[in-house]
């Protein structure tokens, strides 16, 4: 009976202690800076643009290809890529999260939101890792009513081509796991940077 009770005991206060941990890796997390690192894997329509350097060094018929998508009043635009963050741990003990919730605005426009479900742990006392997320949205459709310039000049920011910089705010909500249940933190964290900026 005193073993079984020691035993009891033993995971009673691992289990506290577990718990305490995941409370101080959520509140570590919300603590943490954010910051714009890159965009990677960037397509428009299925045609990979990561690596344009100029509208020149797009082939005849790839160019061609982006001038009717853009040009056509119905049909779709899928911009696809990674938009990845620079997560930086101020404090002394790790910082964890589940998975988090985002809202993407681009030029005071949503274009986005969503849920992405992946575990990270973030070394205190300064470690620092990159978060990529996966982001896509049809472009006609979230930015209907825009001109065709304004799309362009997105699609080419995205790029790093455009003419007029683009201000990008995105907003991250962390989810725990916290005694096996989900908690999300109370206020969505804003990420804000420009693309192509000069």
């Amino acid at each position: 009976m005193k073993k079984i009770i020691a035993l009891v005991g033993f995971v009673v206060i691992f289990t506290a202690c577990d718990v305490a941990q995941q409370l101080a890796g959520a509140y570590n997390m919300t603590q943490c800076k954010y910051e714009y690192n890159s965009i990677s894997g960037l397509t428009l329509g299925g045609i990979n643009l990561q690596n344009v350097n100029s509208l020149s060094s797009l082939n005849p018929m790839t160019l061609t290809k982006l001038v009717t998508a853009f040009s056509s009043p119905s049909g779709t635009l899928p911009l696809n890529f990674n938009l990845n963050l620079n997560v930086t741990n101020p404090n002394s003990q790790t910082a964890l999260l589940n998975g988090l919730s985002y809202i993407l605005e681009i030029d005071g426009l949503e274009m986005t939101q969503g849920v992405m479900q992946r575990k990270i742990e973030v070394a205190g006392g300064g470690g620092k890792i990159v978060l990529p997320v996966t982001l896509g949205f049809d472009l006609k459709k979230v930015a209907s009513g825009q001109s065709l310039e304004s799309l362009k000049n997105l699609i080419f920011n995205f790029a790093g081509l455009g003419g007029n910089p683009s201000s990008v705010t995105f907003r991250i909500k962390p989810d725990f796991t916290i005694g096996g249940n989900t908690f999300s933190a109370p206020a969505y964290i804003p990420i804000s940077f420009t693309l192509n900026k000069k």
